[in-house]
């Protein structure tokens, strides 16, 4: 059955296959975003900025599922857009309603004490954004609502192809380190669908 889907971060290499494997498997999705226009087609865009509050508890009544996929693309520009966002929507949601927001690989869990972004050589270069996410998780995972985290490894441009590796909690093994943008739409999508996960991390990676 369709579902009614509102994305956030749709301009993005991640927001754009989710936008696209949505449309694929019959929902019908709204994007928000600052421009007035999108180039994808049978696609509902709402304009508006991350940081209004009450437009943006507005817009997501009526929604089933909200997804954000929004991310700070400058590693070097501390300014957080993950957690802000995030608490935003986890305040906003009713009990009908799903949140689904995708973060960093960092916070899936290797072994039982080891996070990703502790055992990896890319600690400096990530700070500012893995600061950002941890912040959202640190604010969403405690709460009693309908969510999910999607954590995926190094996102490369690419269709969906179906091949891929996930896992809850505990990162994937896998030699690869990169997931395509279109794998992590279809999961997503295929999620949507499928409701098999709630208030847990999914961790993605090519197989």
């Amino acid at each position: 059955m369709s579902k009614k889907v509102i994305v956030f971060g749709a301009t993005g290499l991640m927001g754009r296959q989710i936008v696209k494997e949505n449309i694929k498997v019959g929902n019908n999705v709204t994007v928000y975003i600052r421009q007035p226009s999108y180039e994808i087609e049978n696609v509902n865009v709402v304009t508006g900025e991350l940081t209004d509050e009450l437009k943006i508890k507005k817009v997501i009544e009526g929604f089933e599922v909200i997804v954000s996929s929004v991310g700070n693309r400058n590693y070097s520009d501390p300014t957080k857009i993950v957690s802000p966002l995030t608490r935003i929507l986890s305040k906003s949601i009713k009990d009908s309603q799903r949140l689904i927001v995708v973060f960093g690989a960092g916070l899936m869990l290797l072994t039982e004490n080891t996070l990703m972004k502790e055992s990896d050589n890319d600690n400096e270069k990530l700070k500012n954004q893995r600061a950002d996410h941890w912040e959202a998780f640190c604010n969403l995972f405690p709460l009693d609502i309908n969510f999910l985290m999607i954590c995926p490894t190094w996102v490369v441009p690419g269709d969906s192809d179906g091949n891929y590796l996930y896992r809850d909690t505990y990162f994937p093994l896998s030699d690869k380190i990169q997931v395509s943008a279109g794998n992590v739409g279809f999961f997503i999508a295929k999620e949507i669908t499928e409701k098999k996960f709630n208030k847990t991390r999914i961790g993605l990676v090519n197989a």
